[in-house]
């Protein structure tokens, strides 16, 4: 395995077992919260300080930091260090005052404003004071995980990636004692929402400790200082702007998605989005975020260089691992996934429709998989260039698309959340293509060669209909047999067969993943 990939397998392990500890989370969450009004509201307001963290700490800050820390860093330990005091301390400036902001709106705005009457009987009033509750609560959690974000960009462009990899465990970890408590304490699903919304909050304070403390053992950690006056700081900023959309496609899609599932259907539709999306970050967090943001510093130290054919020959090979391995994941989760959320979510406030519901958005948003993937993979590399415009000006186009898309589908062909997983999914198609060929032509990136895409389709399909025959084969009625037998079996032949498939077609990724398990063996 080259760098990268050890690096990335570093990074997909610690986020295995934080998603599948998610997974827990969050089959507790709807047991106890259901995709009512209640649990619509909660996650309606965890999605915004979620989106900020997405948008700043991993997505633009993130994308316009590393590049600077890493090249610094590469060149002048000392301007590293300044960078990131004056990065950090400018950061929680601002994230404070957006904090005011938020809460004074939450005051002066009237609860029924916000709110929309639920079918459950709830009125819009009582989910709009909710909401704004839950949001003055929530908020302040983006200051300490943005923070959270920018140290663990410094500690990826020092070759450190398990331990910020391992950090969301943390907070999964806390989610659940909030769960737990609530449930214990509360006597209604708002109050278990209330207790959970402020161990969220202290989740962030210990994951912030954590990264401070880690930075601090490889003498990289430095105080934050309010800087606008250091040339490289403002830079930084300044390149945030742009970045903003066009790391975040999947993210602000997300958001209107939420939105317009919690207003123009009902309080609780969301919930829908929300286990889809899930469901989709699973594979994709395994895949190819881990792989981009393993990639991503030595893209940066490359072109810091300008050895572009190096770059070049690096994002090829990401992008073949990533499609290689989010192809097969996305097929076969729309197999599966209706089993999937019967057997693992279905009780207590979480019934078989809302989880028939919640499959058919699921199917509907993971067909994006591989192409969220590439996108992102190509704005990292244009990123790492110094091409900050493409990708805003794409999204620019597509974010206004997916919304009238959003409408079509949902008020002119009344396809409901299902309509709105189905508008990501075809945004994001467009986006990996456009991003692409804007890449290419600032890149020397070989095309994908007709063998190499051919070898992955047949590999996909001959996965695929292994999956659906075993399930169709075997009986699985109780909730035992569909886990074993609908589930675990299904995916364990699957995975075999697509390795066996591109082993005998003679895929460089699998034969070059055996010679290295072969010389490790040796050694």
């Amino acid at each position: 395995m080259t760098r990268v990939e050890k690096a990335a397998a570093s990074i997909s392990g610690f986020t295995l077992a934080s998603r599948v500890l998610g997974l827990v989370r969050d089959v507790i969450m709807f047991r106890v919260l259901g995709a009512s009004w209640v649990g619509g509201t909660f996650i309606l307001a965890w999605t915004m300080p979620n989106l900020l963290r997405r948008l700043l700490g991993e997505g633009a800050l993130s994308a316009s930091f590393i590049p600077a820390y890493a090249a610094a860093a590469d060149r002048d330990p000392a301007a590293a260090r300044r960078l990131l005091a004056g990065v950090t301390g400018t950061l929680t400036m601002i994230l404070a005052a957006l904090t005011a902001l938020v809460w004074v709106l939450c005051a002066a705005l009237p609860p029924s404003w916000l709110g929309h009457a639920a079918d459950a009987g709830a009125s819009a009033t009582a989910s709009g004071t909710l909401l704004v509750q839950l949001t003055a609560l929530l908020f302040p959690y983006v200051i300490a995980v943005c923070l959270v974000a920018t140290y663990a960009g410094a500690l990826n462009s020092l070759g450190v990636f398990g331990w910020p990899a391992a950090l969301p465990v943390l907070l999964n970890v806390f989610w659940l004692a909030g769960l737990g408590v609530g449930a214990a304490l509360a006597s209604t699903a708002e109050g278990i929402a209330r207790i959970s919304g402020w161990f969220l909050l202290a989740a962030g304070v210990a994951q912030l400790a954590t990264m401070m403390l880690l930075l601090a053992k490889r003498g990289a950690m430095t105080a934050p200082r309010f800087s606008t006056s250091d040339p490289a700081v403002r830079k930084v900023f300044v390149s945030m702007a742009p970045t903003v959309l066009g790391m975040s496609m999947l993210q602000l899609n997300t958001l209107l998605d939420q939105v317009l599932a919690y207003y123009l259907i009902a309080p609780g539709a969301n919930s829908h989005i929300y286990v889809a999306n899930r469901l989709l970050l699973f594979p994709h967090a395994l895949t190819a975020l881990a792989l981009a943001t393993a990639v991503f510093p030595q893209l940066a130290v490359l072109a810091s260089r300008t050895a572009l054919d190096d770059l070049g020959a690096k994002v090829d090979r990401a992008l073949r691992m990533t499609l290689f391995l989010a192809t097969p994941a996305s097929a076969g989760l729309v197999l599966v996934a209706g089993d999937l959320l019967e057997v693992c979510f279905v009780g207590g406030a979480y019934t078989n429709e809302d989880a028939q519901l919640s499959a058919a958005t699921t199917a509907c948003l993971v067909g994006g998989l591989p192409f969220v993937g590439v996108a992102q993979l190509c704005a990292r590399a244009l990123y790492a260039i110094g091409d900050l415009r493409s990708p805003a000006r794409i999204a620019t186009i597509l974010v206004p698309v997916n919304l009238a898309l959003n409408l079509v589908l949902v008020l002119g062909l009344g396809l409901g959340v299902p309509g709105l997983a189905l508008a990501t999914s075809a945004c994001a198609v467009a986006h990996a293509v456009v991003m692409w060929r804007a890449l290419r032509r600032r890149c020397p990136i070989p095309a994908l060669a007709p063998p190499w895409l051919a070898r992955l389709g047949i590999a996909t399909a001959v996965m695929s209909a292994a999956v659906a025959a075993t399930r169709a084969l075997l009986p699985a009625d109780t909730t035992l047999e569909r886990a074993v037998f609908a589930l675990a079996l299904p995916i364990g032949i699957g995975i075999t067969v697509y390795g066996a498939v591109h082993w005998s077609l003679g895929t460089a990724e699998v034969t070059r993943f055996a010679q290295t398990r072969g010389r490790g063996r040796r050694r």
